[in-house]
């Protein structure tokens, strides 16, 4: 009976010297993390994530606040295929990120017909004329028709931001592409006019963009644009 007892206390013993020591290691993993994820240096995050685990919610969150703060490679480490598809973290990286970078989230399988609230794809919101034409290349090389000419919930198209931007190179791009300048609430060709773009104008034209004379004069005169 005392030997019972003394392997019971035995087994008692080991069992929790073995939960302890569970729990220092994961405790000292998890502040190793913490270190890491405020450390400067991509190295030590790359370290530190092949001995820990971070829920996807997680390392969506990181990968937010790393992109904000320019920390791109820190966000690059985070990035699998189910981080990929988080829709606000790819938008954000289409719209700021080195083309590397986007290229990277593309390998990881982020997609270019994945759609906010507006109805809105990566190629509606990265046309700015500060963004790297490279990086939107990237996007366009992946795009399909239907990708192309997508009408958001605003009645627009890409190619109709691409002109509001006056971002040439993007414009370029699209109708390249195959984009039809004809289609969305406002005709592109027309935002040129407002614009006071009459080689715009004339690049739109070259790609069969319909546009009407007397809507022309029209435009013109009301937003005094010279060249038309």
């Amino acid at each position: 009976m005392k030997r019972k007892r003394i392997v019971v206390i035995l087994l008692i013993v080991i069992l929790t010297g073995v939960g302890v020591t569970s729990y220092v290691i994961q405790s000292n993993r998890k502040t190793e993390l913490e270190q890491a994820l405020r450390s400067e240096k991509p190295m030590e995050l790359a370290s530190a994530l092949k001995s820990s685990d971070m829920t996807t919610s997680e390392k969506n969150r990181y990968i937010g606040r790393f992109q904000e703060t320019l920390a791109f490679e820190k966000a690059e480490l985070l990035l699998d295929s189910k981080t990929s598809q988080n829709q606000m973290n790819w938008f954000y990286a289409a719209q700021f990120a080195p083309r590397d970078t986007v290229a990277t989230w593309l390998k990881k399988g982020a997609k270019v017909n994945q759609l906010n609230q507006k109805k809105q794809s990566v190629l509606h919101v990265a046309t700015s004329v500060n963004r790297s034409s490279d990086a939107y290349a990237l996007l366009v090389k992946r795009a399909t028709s239907k990708d192309l000419n997508r009408i958001d919930a605003y009645g627009h198209t890409p190619l109709f931001y691409a002109t509001l931007d006056q971002n040439e190179t993007v414009i370029e791009l699209l109708l390249g592409a195959g984009a039809d300048p004809n289609l969305g609430k406002e005709r592109p060709i027309y935002e040129t006019v407002k614009q006071n773009r009459k080689d715009l104008f004339e690049l739109l034209k070259q790609h069969e963009a319909k546009v009407e004379t007397k809507q022309v004069k029209k435009i013109a005169k009301m937003y005094r644009a010279t060249t038309f």
